[in-house]
């Protein structure tokens, strides 16, 4: 059986993957809640745990070869959360002969000036964020447990694609494209910035999880060519057959906002990846698995058709 954690966006999307190999996979997806607002197949189970809980993520390991960790909380919750979730995964792996591929992102890097992202990199970031994620990959692939050969971290840059309902092209920007009201860009606006499609970031997960030689290593979704936003917002424009009325916003403002808003304050910790070309090397992933990213206009066509779908709008 395969175990995917977290029912969001990612988690769905691997659930997808799955079945399109194989209709009859068993898979067993794991959230707070033990339910969804969705229909899911026969063959795939929902139950509910708490991924910080050493015993629940235990008896979940007992059951499976292979888990996908893909949770996530809001930024606030992050240094309680991911210690946690963690400590839970090392001693579930410990107790179990699992595999496990923890979904992770480019923060524990750091601040890298604008030079191009590889695996080989430090976890070095001085962000609270990124020390956080650093430290997630320390007790579960660097800290020498009998385990970390069992451990696989894929990582993206920031999320594009259907179901993404937070981020610079999530269902806020969508909705604001479609209505005509104004859409609120952040630093540099011309500078190239990487993104992974969410479909891209699953087939990824799967690919490393099912092969045999890819354990106790980092890998990096292979990317669409990195373009600025104002590129991007453009092909959402063609699509929506709607000019955008963009605002790009400085870094003076998104600090002063934060003094009285903490989701602005969390987000301005990052505000790096927006003041620097923010590029990723997908060339290790690339050699082993061929490349499979998806170009940009197929991107913006796919997010913004299930877009349009969702609200009823073709």
């Amino acid at each position: 059986m395969k175990i995917i954690l977290g029912t969001g966006q990612l988690g769905m999307a691997i659930m997808e993957n799955l079945l399109q190999t194989n209709p009859d996979e068993s898979i067993l997806l794991v959230n707070r809640a033990g339910k969804l607002d969705v229909s899911i197949p026969q063959n795939v189970e929902i139950m509910a745990a708490d991924v910080t809980n050493r015993n629940d993520l235990e008896t979940i390991a007992q059951r499976s070869e292979l888990i996908f960790s893909c949770t996530d909380v809001p930024y606030p919750l992050w240094a309680d959360f991911y210690p946690k979730t963690a400590d839970a995964l090392a001693f579930a792996l410990s107790k179990s002969d699992a595999k496990l591929v923890f979904a992770d992102n480019m923060y524990s890097y750091g601040n890298v000036q604008g030079a191009e992202m590889h695996e080989g990199m430090p976890h070095s970031a001085q962000t609270k964020k990124g020390q956080i994620r650093a430290s997630v990959i320390q007790t579960l692939l660097q800290s020498g447990q009998s385990f970390s050969d069992r451990v696989a971290f894929v990582k993206a840059a920031d999320f594009i694609g259907p179901r993404i309902y937070k981020g610079v092209f999530g269902t806020d920007f969508l909705e604001k494209l479609a209505t005509g009201k104004r859409i609120t860009l952040f630093g540099k606006a011309k500078l190239p910035h990487t993104f992974t499609y969410i479909r891209d970031f699953a087939k990824a997960m799967v690919n490393v999880g099912t092969s045999t030689d890819t354990f106790g290593e980092i890998w990096h979704v292979p990317n669409a060519p990195a373009l600025n936003l104002l590129k991007w917002t453009q092909l959402f424009e063609t699509e929506f057959n709607q000019k955008g009325k963009i605002w790009v916003l400085p870094k003076s403002v998104v600090w002063a906002a934060g003094l009285f808003d903490p989701l602005i304050r969390e987000f301005y910790e990052l505000s790096y990846q927006f003041e620097h070309p923010y590029l990723v090397n997908h060339d290790k992933y690339v050699a082993r698995f061929g490349d499979h990213s998806t170009n940009p206009l197929a991107i913006a066509r796919e997010t913004s058709s299930w877009f349009k779908a969702k609200n009823s709008l073709v």
